[in-house]
């Protein structure tokens, strides 16, 4: 049986040790993080059932964190600790959803109850929706009321085949996998799940064949297994073809030859929320793969094709609540009820399980559940309509299509001119979003438009409503260049500035993969010239003119040892971006880092995260291009110009300007289009 999974979130060590050592003789897994950054990566990439949360770390405070985490996995557990605690703070923590508040200096019998409490109630509320506890090898209790879903979770738990769960998002594809999984005769085997969609592939090679994890050290033996284990690929479709034909390759062999190729794994459980059969046609999928994966399939049906067992899911949710020893409301009108079973629930149990979390936590015992209540929960009142699939839209000559990300994935690193350890967290979106920044804490979004700058001093900084986020433009320039169109990024206050270039961000998407969307893209064709600046006086301006094609010039003059420089760019496709531009790093005077740090900026500038220029050279560095410094204004301009929102066809000359004259031209470019529309 898989371990249940702890993350402990503070950056006091001796605490940390603690924690960790007694929670290990409990019998979890333990992983730890320092701040909250790393807290929200390793929640991304890997899920916990529990997070043990201190309120006082470094990067984010643990009220963003636990609001960032209940608002993106409601169904992790989260305890949230504080040596310097009031009644406030406990009853912000638990409105936004944490399990319990414990102060510092505690008990540690007191923590590891909370803790067996906490993971309790998960288990219970996961388990069809809160029904009834079930033993650890029975099925969630929905499931178990779907007839043909127990007779083939019960045939195949008699085999050791691998299987495949396909259903839609939300529909517990997970839950099948472990009931079987806990029925099966290598039920003393851990159990490891790998989500394809967030995981690198290089570390999903790690885990699927080599003996050894991604620390170094040797799998630990599970209860009798000796070291053995099985694997949950969830989001099998979102695994790369290359390691989709390893993956099948090492299946087809016998186990004696499994091993000697490496491959770890002793049984296979994937799932999709797609028709892998279909995108074998479309060549998407590995066909020998599917062909070894579909002689045990498990479909899964969506909740509105069941909708008769609603109600009874509601009542076994409050019960299991009442059980637990919480008065909670329960007292549903048959309209109210009537709205929950005509609901299409889009993400099946899993939202309904959060509509049922969110009433338990906000409405009075005493108060009746209106449908009032239910509406502002669930996206609708009545079922969408059915409307008929897209059909491909036929792409003309020289048309593309849009493009995403197949997988979310997570950057870490410092800001530049804030010094604050940030982060980033990219994900997909559909065809038409475009790319769009969203506060990873209180999930307020800015669209990425030039209407939405508020500053270019240094860098370029986005402002909507409350919500901010600045030197965005080396994230923009990668997008632009990768021809990524529809994208959301949840974010800090400031990007990272990693090495100073836009190198980790092309690496960062390309670990992503590129998803083809069903919508075709426009280029922005420039047909006149725009000119912003003192072109005149010799002083900074910058120009954009008609041509076929995307060129970028510029021409710099500084002091030494820069001294005039000059470079000239043409997009090739990414690659040409990801050789001649993206490595190029920021640069800085020794004599400007000691004023721009007293009005606030460059605090997070480093000796590895910039190029530092004294009189006459280079202080702490070899320069990439003997142009360097030319090119990183050239990323610059890629990056701003895609605030346009369409990738660009037009030659921009650019001589000694900076972000201010970059917006300027935007601002004039988008002013000019927004009339020629007005006037047709």
């Amino acid at each position: 049986m898989a371990k249940e999974r702890v993350l402990i979130v503070d950056d006091e060590k001796n605490i940390v040790s603690s924690l960790q050592e007694i929670l290990n003789d409990e019998g979890y897994e333990i992983a730890t993080a320092e701040d909250g950054l790393d807290a929200l990566e390793m929640v991304q990439s890997e899920p916990p059932d529990l997070v043990l949360l201190d309120i006082w770390i470094p990067g984010m405070d643990g009220i963003e964190v636990l609001q960032a985490i209940k608002t993106y996995h409601p169904e992790i557990e989260v305890l949230v600790m504080s040596g310097h605690g009031t009644i406030d703070t406990a009853v912000k923590a638990t409105k936004l959803g944490a399990y319990d508040f414990i102060e510092k200096p505690f008990s540690l019998n007191q923590l590891v109850l909370s803790v067996e409490r906490a993971l309790k109630q998960r288990k219970g509320r996961m388990n069809g929706v809160g029904g009834q506890e079930t033993a650890q090898h029975e099925l969630p209790h929905c499931f178990e009321m779907m007839v043909e879903v127990k007779k083939a979770v019960t045939q195949a738990s008699k085999t050791d085949a691998p299987i495949l769960i396909q259903g839609e998002v939300g529909t517990g594809k997970e839950f099948i996998a472990q009931a079987i999984h806990h029925k099966s005769k290598k039920s003393n085997f851990s159990l490891h799940k790998i989500n394809c969609s967030l995981r690198s592939m290089p570390k999903i090679e790690i885990e699927l064949f080599s003996p050894q994890n991604e620390k170094g050290q040797k799998t630990k033996s599970a209860r009798g297994g000796a070291g053995k284990k099985a694997v949950y690929l969830k989001n099998i479709d979102s695994m790369s073809k290359d390691v989709q034909a390893k993956l099948a390759s090492a299946l087809k062999s016998s186990s004696s030859s499994r091993k000697i190729e490496g491959f770890i794994p002793d049984r296979v459980f994937a799932s999709s929320t797609k028709d892998l059969e279909t995108l074998v046609g479309q060549g998407e999928f590995n066909g020998d793969l599917y062909e070894i994966l579909k002689k045990n399939i498990i479909n899964v049906p969506p909740l509105r094709d069941n909708r008769a067992l609603i109600p009874t899911l509601v009542e076994e949710y409050f019960e299991d609540l009442e059980n637990k020893g919480k008065v909670v409301c329960k007292n549903f009108n048959e309209e109210t009820m009537r709205v929950l079973c005509e609901y299409d629930w889009p993400e099946n149990f899993k939202e309904l399980r959060s509509v049922l979390d969110q009433i338990a936590r906000t409405i009075h015992p005493d108060e009746e559940i209106t449908v009032k209540d239910v509406s502002a929960l669930i996206r609708k009142t009545q079922p969408p309509l059915r409307t008929k699939p897209k059909t491909s839209k036929k792409k003309k000559k020289n048309q593309r299509l849009q493009r995403t990300l197949k997988r979310s994935v997570v950057l870490c690193g410092r800001g530049l001119h804030s010094g604050i350890k940030t982060g980033l967290i990219m994900q997909p979106l559909p065809p038409g979003s475009g790319i769009i920044f969203g506060d990873i804490s209180s999930g307020s979004t800015i669209p990425a438009k030039v209407e939405n700058v508020q500053s270019t001093e240094y860098a370029t900084s986005l402002r909507k409503g409350y919500a901010s986020v600045s030197t965005i433009e080396h994230i923009m320039a990668t997008l632009h260049m990768y021809r990524v169109h529809n994208l959301l990024i949840k974010i800090g206050d400031e990007a990272p500035v990693m090495d100073g270039s836009a190198k980790d961000f092309c690496q960062l998407i390309e670990d992503g993969d590129f998803e083809e969307q069903d919508e075709i893209y426009e280029e922005l064709i420039i047909d006149k010239t725009y000119t912003f600046g003192a072109k005149e006086e010799g002083g900074a301006h910058i120009s954009i003119e008609p041509y076929d094609g995307f060129k970028v010039s510029y021409h710099m003059e500084y002091p030494a040892p820069i001294g005039t420089m000059e470079h000239t760019f043409e997009f090739q496709g990414a690659e040409s971006f990801k050789e001649e531009i993206a490595p190029a790093r920021t640069f800085g005077f020794v004599k400007d880092v000691a004023m721009l740090n007293k009005m606030g900026f460059g605090v997070g500038g480093k000796l590895d995260n910039f190029i530092l220029l004294g009189d006459e050279k280079v202080l702490n560095t070899t320069l990439r291009y003997e142009n360097e410094f030319a090119r990183h204004k050239i990323l610059d301009i890629l990056g701003d110009f895609y605030l346009l929102g369409k990738p660009i066809r037009g030659y921009i000359k650019a001589h000694k300007s900076g972000h201010t004259q970059n917006i300027g031209l935007l601002k004039a470019i988008k002013e000019d289009l927004a009339q020629a529309v007005s006037v047709h």
